[in-house]
């Protein structure tokens, strides 16, 4: 069978043989637990190659998408190295496109400062080397502390060099303390670790009432995962990525974890689209062109693609999704722009477009769409955060 062909596998099936040269184990979804479901994309790690052992992606038929199997705790190690892009986003990314980011992320920026009160706690979950917190405080330095959560031991010192406090090791295994975050953040990190639901349910358990948390991800709505779903998507990010999700699923996990999901909006996310080519490139057997082409921090790229996910997003969901949900609390109240408060459960009102470049999304608890049925995109706004 060609690589990423469907297969079935409507009942629960027996232990796939794990790969060689890498050390994998069960894998499971993450909205119910089972190991059932149809065969969406299968691949080795095209960026950073890790390892050549074909790994696959399932569809359960609650909607969950997950690796199965997939690297163990053995093969952290291994499957993101040092030269792995987050551990020193500056320094890789350089100067001109820095500069570019800071311009394209000023309006999420902003959107994160709208609940994060004057001396406030935030905390980055898988942080890097700090840069997104840094970028936050900006003149509120003094006033905020700023906490991430970070395991690789080269990304921890760069971002303690940055004044941050680490909590050093995997979100699964570091002790949150309870109740003392007003905001979290957690940046391309859901789909990464084993139980989803769990690390929201800590990440729930570490929020103020009131506290919000900001959640990121590959958006298996978008264009680009439909035109490069059989094998070569940036989003499936192989083999790190263990569990994906789309407009429906990830308000559906938030809520299992007690959470309550209160908007939902597409983020622009250039790099997939570039991320897709250098994998189809790299199969074809010219892994050190596509290196040299197709680097997601390619300036000559990311213009283009940004203004096709711009395009992207006016007609539909973009590559990249982004919920806020908040603590479960009926005695709390959302903040409005103004600073008065609103309904619970009700995301921030339109008025605030022009303010802060953020959109007036609508409350995924509020509609639900089938699996079957093409999700209605967020309302339009004036400026559109972009991920990275």
């Amino acid at each position: 069978m060609s690589p990423g062909a469907a297969h079935s596998r409507s009942t629960a099936r027996e232990d796939l043989p794990p790969g060689a040269d890498l050390p994998t184990e069960r894998g499971s979804c993450a909205l119910c637990g089972e190991r059932r479901g149809t065969r969406l994309a299968s691949g080795p790690d095209f960026e950073y190659d890790t390892t050549r052992t074909e790994l696959t992606l399932w569809r359960c038929p609650c909607g969950g998408v997950y690796l199965d199997p997939r690297p163990s705790h053995a093969a952290l190690g291994r499957i993101y190295p040092d030269s792995y892009y987050a551990y020193d986003f500056v320094a890789k990314a350089g100067g001109f496109v820095m500069r570019f980011k800071g311009m394209a992320e000023r309006a999420k920026l902003d959107l994160y400062r709208r609940y994060l009160p004057e001396g406030g706690r935030a905390l980055d979950v898988g942080c890097g080397d700090g840069h997104l917190l840094v970028q936050l405080a900006g003149e509120r330095r003094a006033s905020l502390e700023l906490h991430g959560v970070e395991f690789s031991e080269a990304a921890v010192l760069a971002a303690e060099a940055r004044g941050l406090v680490v909590h050093r090791g995997r979100i699964e295994d570091v002790s949150l303390p309870a109740r003392a975050f007003d905001l979290v953040i957690m940046n391309q990190l859901i789909e990464h670790v084993a139980d989803p639901r769990a690390v929201l349910a800590k990440v729930a358990a570490s929020l103020r009432p009131g506290g919000h948390v900001f959640v990121e991800t590959p958006n298996l709505d978008s264009w680009d995962a439909r035109l490069f779903r059989r094998r070569y998507w940036g989003g499936y990010h192989l083999p790190r990525h263990f569990h994906l999700f789309d407009t429906r699923t990830l308000p559906a996990l938030a809520r299992r974890a007690g959470l309550e999901p209160v908007a939902l909006q597409p983020l622009v996310c250039p790099q997939f689209w570039i991320v897709s080519l250098h994998n189809w490139l790299s199969d074809l057997g010219a892994r050190r062109l596509a290196d040299r082409l197709f680097s997601p921090f390619n300036p000559v790229w990311l213009a283009p693609f940004t203004l096709v996910e711009l395009v992207h997003r006016r007609l539909g969901w973009t590559s990249n999704l982004q919920m806020i949900a908040r603590f479960r609390s009926t005695r709390w109240r959302s903040p409005a722009v103004d600073g008065s408060p609103t309904p619970a459960g009700t995301p921030p009102s339109s008025s605030a477009r022009s303010h802060s470049g953020s959109c007036s999304p609508r409350s995924p608890s509020r509609r639900r769409r089938s699996p079957s049925r093409r999700p209605s995109r967020a309302a339009s706004c004036s400026r559109t955060p972009t991920t990275w």
